[in-house]
């Protein structure tokens, strides 16, 4: 049986967002989700705190979102910190070592500092590319040019919300195929790397744009 997991989601660990552990949990279970993946903005702080308070059956992966000198990438099921602005192969060394697996976050936003849509980065090492992702605008543009360019490499695709509010959590997700509610975290990231996952999801209400532009 698959499961749906949204595999991008901030807490008010990350400078940019305000969401709490309790709200996200809340409106993972509103979404369907059967678990989420923490990846703060350089820092595994946020994702520490979920592993240590009950979330409701809810799958937690650990993870972090690195901002390399060339630009953002996931670091999925890691607990140990990994320092920001070192280059893209040093970064992915250290997730790796980690046990965690080196995820390309909005490669085709220039905005949002992705590593961008080169296909160089299947010899960097990156594991898989964040195809669809909530936050990104224009969203369809590119969108389509993060499954590219994940197409062109071989590269398994994700999906993820890259949400900094409780409300956006789940907008996006990855199908998880053959493993149940009940696997483990390994058996989840083996799928990613095997390929074994499928992105869905849809861009962030306009409400939801204006309120973050005007900070409100």
């Amino acid at each position: 049986m698959p499961i749906k997991i949204d595999l991008h989601v901030h807490t008010y660990h990350s400078a940019d967002c305000s969401a709490g552990l309790e709200e996200i949990i809340a409106h993972s279970r509103r979404r369907g989700l059967d678990g989420i993946a923490i990846t703060d903005h350089d820092t595994v702080e946020g994702a520490l705190k979920f592993l240590e308070i009950d979330c409701d059956g809810l799958i937690i992966i650990p993870g972090i979102e690195v901002s390399t000198v060339a630009g953002h990438i996931l670091g999925i099921n890691i607990t140990s910190p990994i320092p920001a602005g070192l280059p893209v192969e040093e970064t992915v060394r250290r997730i790796h070592d980690a046990g965690g697996i080196a995820v390309a976050a909005h490669p085709s936003a220039v905005y949002k500092k992705g590593i961008g849509i080169n296909e160089e980065i299947a010899s960097q090492g990156i594991d898989a590319v964040e195809g669809i992702n909530s936050s990104v605008f224009p969203f369809f543009l590119l969108t389509y040019l993060s499954r590219r360019l994940a197409s062109r490499t071989g590269l398994p695709q994700i999906g993820g919300s890259d949400s900094h509010t409780p409300e956006t959590v789940g907008l996006a997700y990855t199908i998880i195929e053959n493993v149940g509610k009940d696997a483990e975290v390994e058996e989840i990231i083996n799928a990613i790397k095997e390929g074994r996952c499928i992105p869905h999801g849809r861009p962030f209400p306009w409400r939801v744009r204006i309120r973050r532009l005007y900070g409100d």
